[in-house]
């Protein structure tokens, strides 16, 4: 490995990143998710790995084999199985749980930042508690909503339900979109403002879903409109009204996203609709999550079955380095972590990376180096 690579594939962890607008921005968009890149690194440089062994409950070490495989660890298979289990079952239950907070945050500042919004609750409480003004009641029931933005000046509304995609769930799932809709058309008042309720498919794979879904719509509201079926199907190409002050609308994809909250929003200023797509799209371009996420998966094989720990091994070779990593600025940091990899890489002996080629053996350490500036900047935040 002695061999000094001068190109390095370009890395963004937000993590680390300088908190410039934009990057704040970002950093709250995707909070949740960061929130779990940060607690694998904490388990990937604290070597913890036995906690999420531990905190099993008895019938997942039942039903998932674990105590069987706990019976027979003398075959290091069956003693790497409990924590690969446990590792991979947290970050999926854990990552299905924050993805959807993701669009909501988006949506959300989005509708802060260029809606003229002066209210967008995050709490459902709070929604609930604007729309019992709207409609004069105290008789909404207490649905879910994923975004609302309130824009007194124009006296409009716009209501957010969002899902990843659509091709999921039965009849029962898609007829959920338009719940609060359903029990706001039967308080059966005029609003005092006009309001939008925007259904958002996020990911628009299947477009014969798309008629599935209009259908089942229809079907959980039509007893309370005077619209027939095929005026409905067009909901998926504009707002539709169905009551005095209440309308509908479906969009699929980022685009038809970002096109229908400037619809809503009003503005003439194709500034505006752009800004909204690079919200949407940046949010794309960050590594921390999938880094993490690998190298500890790697790492805990490697430790369990390989009796190695790249951790531990580049934890050695920093000190021996006697270097530290620059974090005055983004750039400071890069910096430093190359000339920190050049020194490291010269004396990095062991045979523990599994890859095969120089350049990839060269890229798992740096990837190491950066995931170590995380830890340092987490415990600098008393984070961790």
């Amino acid at each position: 490995m002695e061999n000094i690579i001068a190109d390095y594939q370009d890395r963004i962890f937000l993590l680390l990143k300088d908190d410039s607008k934009e990057t704040r921005l970002i950093k709250d968009i995707l909070k949740s998710p960061l929130g779990l890149a940060s607690d694998i690194i904490r388990f990937l440089f604290e070597e913890k790995f036995g906690e999420l062994k531990d905190s099993l409950d008895d019938i997942k070490r039942f039903a998932a084999g674990i105590n069987r495989s706990e019976k027979l660890s003398i075959y290091p298979l069956a003693s790497y199985y409990p924590y690969m289990f446990a590792f991979h079952q947290y970050f999926h239950s854990s990552y299905r749980a924050r993805q959807g907070k993701v669009l909501e945050k988006m949506l959300q500042n989005i509708l802060v930042n260029y809606g003229n919004c002066d209210g967008v609750p995050n709490k459902n409480n709070d929604m609930l508690t604007i729309l019992m003004d709207v409609f004069d009641t105290a008789e909404i029931p207490k649905l879910d909503l994923d975004a609302m933005g309130f824009n007194s000046s124009e006296n409009k509304i716009i209501l957010i339900q969002i899902r990843s995609r659509d091709d999921t769930g039965g009849t029962t799932a898609k007829g959920s979109l338009v719940d609060m809709l359903r029990a706001l058309l039967r308080i059966n008042k005029i609003p005092n403002s006009d309001i939008l309720y925007l259904v958002c498919v996020w990911e628009p794979r299947n477009s014969a879903q798309k008629n599935s879904t209009i259908k089942k719509i229809y079907s959980s509201i039509q007893d309370l409109i005077t619209i027939n079926e095929k005026d409905f199907s067009s909901l998926a190409f504009t707002p539709i009204k169905l009551r005095n002050r209440i309308f509908i609308r479906m969009v699929y994809g980022i685009e038809e996203i970002s096109q229908s909250l400037y619809d809503w929003i009003g503005s003439q200023n194709k500034e505006v609709l752009k800004s909204i797509y690079n919200i949407i799209t940046t949010v794309e371009d960050w590594d921390d999550l999938w880094i993490s996420y690998t190298i500890a998966s790697m790492e805990l094989e490697n430790m369990l079955l390989s009796g190695n720990s790249n951790i531990k091994i580049l934890n050695d070779k920093y000190k021996q380095v006697g270097i530290d990593l620059d974090f005055k600025t983004y750039d400071d940091l890069n910096n430093s972590i190359v000339d920190i990899l050049s020194r490291i890489i010269i004396l990095w002996k062991e045979n523990s990376i599994p890859l095969a080629s120089t350049s990839d053996r060269v890229h798992y350490i740096r990837d190491l180096l950066f995931l170590k500036a995380c830890y340092e900047k987490l415990i600098r935040k008393g984070i961790v």
